[in-house]
């Protein structure tokens, strides 16, 4: 067919950039393969719950199929509402675009290579749930007694992803290239990955992640999406209609169709239209200004240098984000009781301090690559390196705690004493948290790069040194903050006879003093690393 990919090569490139994919997770981190185990696990269980589910369901449907058949069409409209936004979003930051593009592109048609793309995008987007809903598929018929729903309802799985995949694909496309046509969207990308990030955040802790796809499960159940489950219950339910399960397979060939031309327009639109740059318009200077005086001029190069760096590739620091999930619980609980809960600041402060510690210090000899020859080699001391990097995080990290603590802890109920103590802890721990972390960063160095994304790699720090810098700073900043809840303060206080002034204030005094000594320890420990580096072995 004119316009329609060309089979062979669609399948030979699909397998090897499945090929590819497979190469890059056998080549990932440990913490990397980690979580992908832990995916597979869940993936595991996930399956057997929907088996179990599924199997009650097609006993329930054949006993009583007028009580359960309202709920059938809710099924195939949360499917398809799945698969089409994972489709989209993926497709944009990273389905949609394939390794040597330049080389495909001068050999075979564009509509080969998005053929091979959308071959390879389906088996990672629906692969994921697709052979649970398979299996689900075969417990329900056994369920409901009738071999042939197996058949029916696999047809329907497969004829409903493959249709949502293919609508979401040229979606996720249009969204890459409006984004790749903008100045705006590449300038501030970072800001707007961060507030994306926070969105989503929001919704999961607020529990408005329901509230907001749910008006888009309602509406494909009410449309003729709802027709796939006639298709899978068609020998089950006296109710459902053969017709529609029919017009269900007849739309799936022709809005897949269409979406396969769209996805060609809209990839061939996106490769052959150049994009904008807005880091041509950035400078490349780190000297001069206001902080050479406050910290000295090597000092403030070395701030400067982090921070640039970190604007050019702000994926590096996603790994800071990660431990943000476990606010979720203080968070649900302030949002459920409508008001600040005493749990919520101290928690705040101790994140933000470890993340100020994380996000610059924890790696600072692969942070800088292949240039760290040059870099001990520029004058600057091991003082002054370390001082810098520390100077980087505590900009950033100490006025954001502070004051998303003080504001949090005011309007909670704690009494006064502990809302001074909490505040001077997240203005104090901070700066402790990157002398640590810059100590454990050097003792446990990385320096090769791993894989973030299709074509994105980026030096991130060692699962070393993140756990032995989380769990040396919780030990000890912990203590900081962790006794500034009032119940924790009055339970400590009645168990050693004491008032909790005195443990709020004692609490934090102590948590200060080991991190402080923790802090100058491991600063002495990297400043000594920086000034007696060599080459010979450490790359």
């Amino acid at each position: 067919m004119p316009g329609f990919p060309d089979a062979r090569h669609a399948v030979r490139i699909a397998v090897n950039e499945l090929r590819v994919g497979w190469r890059k997770v056998r080549g990932k981190s440990t913490v990397q393969l980690l979580a992908a185990a832990a995916a597979i696990l869940f993936g595991l269980v996930f399956t057997a719950a929907a088996a179990w589910g599924a199997h009650i369901a097609g006993a329930t449907l054949a006993e009583n199929p007028d009580d359960a058949a309202t709920l059938a069409g809710l099924v195939p409209a949360a499917i398809a509402t799945f698969t089409l936004f994972m489709a989209a979003y993926l497709t944009a930051i990273q389905l949609g675009d394939i390794d040597a593009r330049d080389g495909y592109l001068t050999t075979i048609p564009a509509r080969d290579v998005v053929g091979g793309l959308l071959l390879a995008g389906y088996v990672r987007v629906v692969g994921y749930f697709a052979a649970p809903l398979v299996v689900a598929a075969a417990a329900f018929a056994v369920g409901a007694g009738a071999p042939l729903a197996f058949p029916l309802a696999t047809l329907a799985v497969f004829a409903l992803t493959a249709t949502a995949f293919l609508v979401g694909f040229p979606v996720g496309v249009g969204a890459a290239y409006l984004a790749s046509r903008s100045a705006l969207v590449d300038r501030y990308k970072p800001l707007l990955g961060a507030a994306a990030f926070l969105a989503y955040f929001g919704l999961i802790v607020t529990g408005a992640l329901g509230d907001v796809f749910g008006p888009v499960v309602e509406a494909a159940e009410a449309s003729p999406v709802a027709w796939y489950a006639d298709l899978a219950l068609l020998t089950v339910l006296p109710s459902a209609s053969g017709v529609k399960g029919a017009a269900a397979l007849v739309g799936s060939v022709a809005v897949g169709t269409a979406g396969i031309f769209a996805s060609v327009r809209a990839s061939e639109r996106r490769w052959y239209s150049e994009s904008v740059d807005a880091g041509d318009r950035e400078t490349s200077s780190v000297s001069g200004g206001r902080m050479d005086r406050l910290v000295g001029r090597r000092t403030a190069w070395v701030a400067r240098k982090t921070w640039l760096r970190a604007r050019r590739a702000p994926i590096k620091l996603v790994y800071v984000a990660y431990p943000a999930f476990l606010l979720i619980t203080p968070i649900q609980a302030s949002v459920e009781a409508g008001r600040v809960t005493a749990s919520l600041p101290p928690s705040i402060a101790l994140y933000g301090a470890w993340m100020t510690g994380a996000a610059f210090t924890l790696n600072p000899l692969g942070d800088e690559g292949v240039v760290l020859p040059v870099t001990v080699t520029t004058g600057v001391s091991g003082r002054e390196f370390v001082r810098g990097l520390v100077t980087a995080g505590v900009a950033v990290g100490v006025p954001v705690t502070v004051a998303a603590t003080a504001v949090l802890a005011v309007l909670s109920p704690m009494p006064p004493v502990a809302v001074a103590s909490v505040v001077a802890g997240a203005a104090l721990l901070p700066i402790l948290a990157a002398g640590v972390a810059v100590g454990v960063g050097t003792q446990f160095p990385k320096y090769d790069a791993t894989s973030v994304s299709r074509n994105r790699e980026v030096v991130v720090p060692s699962m070393w040194a993140f756990a032995i810098y989380t769990l040396a700073f919780m030990l000890t900043g912990g203590i900081a903050t962790g006794f500034q809840t009032p119940g924790i303060a009055e339970f400590v206080a009645d168990a050693v006879g004491s008032s909790a002034v005195v443990v709020h204030v004692g609490s934090l005094v102590v948590g200060l003093l080991l991190t402080g000594a923790a802090a100058v320890l491991a600063v002495r420990v990297a400043v000594r690393e920086f000034d007696s580096y060599t080459t010979d072995g450490n790359i």
